[in-house]
């Protein structure tokens, strides 16, 4: 700004003063040509230097509204949908204050929405669950010692669903669970696992899982199990032949002997389905959410057969 309010200041003496040389050039005898061209180029740096003030007070004009609307932007990509800077009186920056007020109004309004309509879909949920819980509860008492013993397997994995959905809950609000702890990988793939042997024997499938040089972990339990979850129902829908886990420093490698990823899908393996009303293509994008959310990471490491490995750091 002060670079171009010099520049038009140049030009604009460059212009006026012009005909004042070739008059006093032709007119005046050396002597008197002498002194007229000092005073002409005192006058001269004085008008400079009252451009030079003038361009810097006019620069702090408009950068003073232009920084407070920079910071505004800022607040609004931190999350913070509080109305942006007032006006400045200077019409096409109070025009972007406006637009960007109006889109974190509409941002808020959306985001709103979203939390109450999961909060209400949790509640719900969990409504149904402590329904359930309860018939469970009683069939445990079964007489018969493979119903309850069926009941307490079933039971369990209802009170599991109900600490995912609070987990699950805390992330959609805050971004993450705030419960991370020292995991052992080993402890929760297994366990998950068992829950799954049963779908793939029933097609004849298996997984086998193996443990290398292993160590413990910064994470949230639920959420690495929940991921766990997404990655054998992905093999198992999508994969083929045996699936095989990997447990070693800090990651969870899973694989199977299927024909794996095709090219044109993997550059959006990870993203969600732009059709809100699909059945499937969900949850990849939710665990690579999940794992980023809980300090983690979740990559496909190979295409064909097809390779994910889910990584955390490890505990200290």
């Amino acid at each position: 700004m002060v670079l171009s309010t010099l520049a038009v200041v140049v030009v604009v003496m460059a212009v006026l003063l012009a005909p004042v040389f070739l008059v006093v050039n032709t007119a005046a005898e050396p002597e008197e040509q002498n002194g007229l061209f000092g005073r002409i180029a005192v006058i001269a740096v004085f008008a400079l230097c009252a451009a030079a003030a003038l361009a810097a007070v006019q620069a702090r004009q408009l950068a003073r509204p232009l920084e407070r609307l920079a910071r505004s932007a800022g607040r609004v990509g931190d999350g913070d949908f509080t109305t942006p800077a007032a006006a400045s009186g200077i019409d096409e920056i109070d025009d972007i204050a406006r637009s960007l007020r109006l889109s974190a109004s509409r941002v808020d309004r959306m985001l709103e929405a979203e939390r109450s309509f999961t909060a209400d879909a949790t509640h719900q949920l969990r409504t149904g669950l402590t329904g359930i819980a309860i018939r469970l509860e009683l069939l445990e008492r079964h007489a018969d010692p493979d119903v309850a013993n069926e009941a307490k397997a079933i039971l369990d994995q209802t009170h599991d669903l109900n600490s995912t959905l609070d987990e699950l809950l805390t992330v959609a609000r805050k971004g993450s669970t705030g419960e991370r702890a020292v995991v052992d990988l080993v402890d929760i793939v297994d366990h998950h696992v068992d829950d799954w042997r049963s779908r793939f024997e029933s097609q004849r499938r298996q997984i086998v899982v193996t443990t290398g040089v292993t160590g413990a972990v910064q994470a949230t339990p639920g959420l690495v199990g929940q991921i766990v979850n997404v990655l054998l129902e992905n093999a198992l829908r999508h994969g083929a032949g045996t699936v095989a886990i990997l447990v070693q420093r800090g990651s969870i490698i899973v694989e199977d002997e299927g024909l794996g990823v095709v090219d044109d899908d993997v550059a959006g393996l990870f993203e969600r389905p732009t059709d809100h009303q699909a059945a499937h293509g969900r949850g990849l994008a939710l665990a690579r959410r999940l794992a980023e959310s809980d300090g983690g990471r979740l990559e496909l490491t190979r295409r064909r057969p097809a390779e994910f490995t889910l990584t955390y750091v490890a505990a200290g």
